[in-house]
């Protein structure tokens, strides 16, 4: 499944009897619901969706990385984040990625996986974290600029 799902326009809501569905046609995505539903649960439908796309890509991506860098995570999880893309405990080794990322396209998402990863070597921005980044991804500012010039929204759809 592709993750970049930005570029889709909701572009109807359809009412049915059966279970909530979002289907993807084109560059068009649209959403059925049961009769009598609100806006909150139409969001909420849409939200998970989306954590679902998110979880599906980290689950495939983040062995990926961890093989690369020789770095274990122990645990991961999607969260609702305003301010960030990801975060992580160096402690407990656990990484919280922005459920906003299914927005986004999966180099953004490799680039958060593998800085939150290199943050259990090294907790500042500093030159060691830099030098690793470049090491193993050598184009990461451009993945950066990229991914910090695109909204990071506050996820209402009000669908």
């Amino acid at each position: 499944m592709v993750l970049d799902t930005g570029g889709y326009v909701l572009h109807q809501v359809e009412y049915g009897t059966s279970k909530n569905m979002l289907v993807l046609s084109g560059n068009k995505a649209i959403l059925t619901v049961r009769k009598g539903s609100v806006a909150g649960q139409r969001d909420n439908f849409v939200r998970e969706w989306y954590r679902g796309l998110l979880k599906d890509e980290v689950a495939r991506l983040l062995p990926k990385w961890e093989k690369l860098t020789g770095l274990k995570c122990d645990g991961w999880q999607t969260k609702y984040m305003t301010t960030r893309w990801g975060t992580c405990n160096m402690a407990k080794r656990k990484i919280w990625f922005n459920l906003q990322l299914a927005k986004k396209t999966p180099k953004c998402l490799e680039y958060v996986i593998l800085h939150e990863l290199l943050h259990f070597i090294e907790k500042n921005h500093n030159e060691h974290f830099l030098s690793l980044m470049d090491k193993y991804m050598p184009y990461w500012r451009e993945i950066k600029r990229e991914l910090n010039g695109q909204i990071l929204d506050f996820m209402e759809w009000h669908v």
